[in-house]
This record gives structure tokens, C-alpha cells and sequence, in this order.
């Protein structure tokens, strides 16, 4: 069984009134003949950050905690609507897809570094942050009908996020972080060459 260990941001009451709205939209789109969908339960509902790895135990090093810890303290609080559905053929994920959002890029960036400066090589499944609203068989021609969904305008409130350890079925954390930082700084500029 996979146990996997990774930073992720979970949702408040009205983040979750807003993912049920939209896993009802999904389950109202689904054609008759498309393949039966496994819902997720609401209290698996997460907006996944990187992974960390896989491990036997919640064992965590105290430099991964710190390094957590200096990455919320760079990131403001912000707010994400979802764009899209798309289903994942690797993993069969159907996963809802954030707009664009810089914040929450940034955390996702900040997520996968602190890792790095923990010494732990992060596994590289994804560096997209989404939600995994549903499962579908792996390795099916690409779900069209996912298109049709609609996401919705309804903002969600990211103000901290946690280390997630799934010792299968469900989501313990192991740290959790309040995000602190005030506003992101401005991208680099690079002056025209000619």
C-alpha cells in the first residue's frame, strides 16, 4: 500500500460547500455510458502541494518541519477558483484544476524547496496543484464530457496548509502552518538584449 507524505492545503466548510457543488456537477455530466466514477469523500478533499515520498511510518525529520515553516512565513494568504476538470490517465485521477493563481503557484514552489533544503529529493509525480475529486479505470481514452462541467466562479481561501501522511483511506497531519507572508514579491524583469 502507498503511504504517501506530501505538503497539501485542505479546505474549510465553504471550501468544501464549493467542491461539493462542483463533484455534483461532475456526477450530473457523466454520460450513462461513461465508465462508473469512485467518489472522493469530503474528508479526503485536498489541494495537493508536491510529494514528498513514499514512507512505512509518519516519521518526519525536524529539518522538513523547519523548512515548511520558512516557506509559510513567504507566502500571503490568497484566494483560487478551480478552471477546470481533467482526468489524469496514469493514475485515473479526475481532478479539478485551479485558475491561474501566482499565490498558490508559489506555495506549490515554496512546498517543493523546502523539501529540497530538507536534503529530500521530492518525488516528481506533480508540480501542478490540484484537487482529486474522483477516479476513474487508469489508461482511458481522453473523457470529453469532463469539459461540460462547469467549476463555478465561488473563490477558496488558502490561509495555511499541513504535511499529509495517508496511511490509506485517510489523511493525517503531521504539521500544520499558517500562512504569513505578506505580498509575493514581483517577477523578475529581464531587460530587452537588443
Amino acid at each position: 500500500m502507498s503511504q504517501a507524505l506530501f505538503p497539501a492545503w485542505r479546505p474549510s466548510a465553504d471550501g468544501r460547500a464549493v467542491l461539493a457543488t462542483v463533484l455534483h456537477r461532475l456526477q450530473e455530466a457523466r454520460p450513462s455510458d461513461a465508465p462508473s466514477l469512485q467518489l472522493r469523500r469530503a474528508d479526503q478533499w485536498h489541494v495537493t502541494l508536491c510529494f514528498v515520498g513514499e514512507t512505512a511510518g509518519p516519521v518526519v525529520a525536524p529539518a522538513l518541519l523547519d523548512a515548511f515553516a520558512d516557506a509559510a512565513t513567504r507566502i500571503p494568504p490568497h484566494r483560487f477558483t478551480l478552471e477546470r476538470l481533467a482526468y489524469w490517465r496514469h493514475s485515473g485521477a479526475v481532478v479539478a484544476l485551479p485558475a491561474p493563481c501566482p499565490a498558490l503557484q508559489a506555495l506549490c514552489d515554496a512546498s517543493h524547496d523546502a523539501v529540497r533544503r530538507a536534503g529530500i529529493a521530492p518525488m516528481e509525480r506533480t508540480t501542478r496543484p490540484h484537487v482529486t475529486l474522483a477516479f476513474l479505470e487508469r489508461g482511458l481514452p481522453p473523457q470529453t464530457w469532463l469539459d461540460a462541467v462547469d467549476c463555478g466562479a465561488d473563490s477558496l481561501d488558502v490561509d495555511n496548509f499541513e504535511l499529509l501522511f495517508n496511511p490509506g483511506g485517510r489523511y493525517d497531519a503531521l504539521g500544520a502552518w499558517p500562512l504569513t507572508g505578506a505580498a509575493l514579491p514581483a517577477p523578475p524583469r529581464q531587460d530587452a538584449l537588443f
